[in-house]
Formats: C-alpha cells, sequence, structure tokens
C-alpha cells in the first residue's frame, strides 16, 4: 500500500492553528484580564436578556389569559347524572349471574 503525501504517517501531529484570538494574547500576555472581562460582560449581558425575555413571555401569556377569560360568558349550571348508583347497578348484575 502506498502512503498519501498529507496522510497522517507515524510522526508527530501538527499543532492545530491559533484562532485569531489565541495569537492576539500570546503577543500580548497582558491583555488577558480585559478580555476575560469583557467575555463575562458579554455573558452577563446574555443571561440577563434571555431572564428578561423569559420574564415578559411568562408576564404576557398570563395577561392574555386573563384576557380571554374575561370575554368569556360566566360559566353554566350542568347537572351531572349520578354514576355511583349506575355504577353499583352494573356490577350487581354481573356479580348475578
Amino acid at each position: 500500500m502506498v502512503e498519501q503525501p498529507g496522510s497522517a504517517g507515524p510522526g508527530p501531529e501538527p499543532e492545530p492553528r491559533r484562532s485569531r484570538l489565541g495569537r492576539i494574547l500570546a503577543e500580548h500576555p497582558e491583555a488577558r484580564p480585559r478580555v476575560r472581562s469583557a467575555v463575562f460582560s458579554l455573558l452577563a449581558t446574555a443571561l440577563a436578556t434571555i431572564a428578561i425575555v423569559g420574564l415578559f413571555l411568562i408576564w404576557h401569556l398570563r395577561r392574555r389569559a386573563r384576557m380571554i377569560r374575561e370575554r368569556l360568558a360566566p360559566p353554566r349550571r350542568v347537572s351531572l347524572p349520578d354514576l355511583t348508583a349506575k355504577d353499583e347497578e352494573d356490577h350487581g348484575t354481573v356479580a348475578s349471574e
């Protein structure tokens, strides 16, 4: 079997290429705390935004449900048949057979 150029051989693997941010931090290590605080601020802002949108969604759904309930007619009085008497009759006929 012929080994193709560029295929992984028994030698050491080359290091992965650094990202642009990795290169900047390697050249300027004093910028690391500023980058860390910027990333933290961005994550905190995203989390706060998601929480606020969630609260607005809950508020909206509750408000909408209240408005729909207010437009509905009051509940009607309904008399349901006594199912316990019918259930006892059914079991009584089954047991007598």
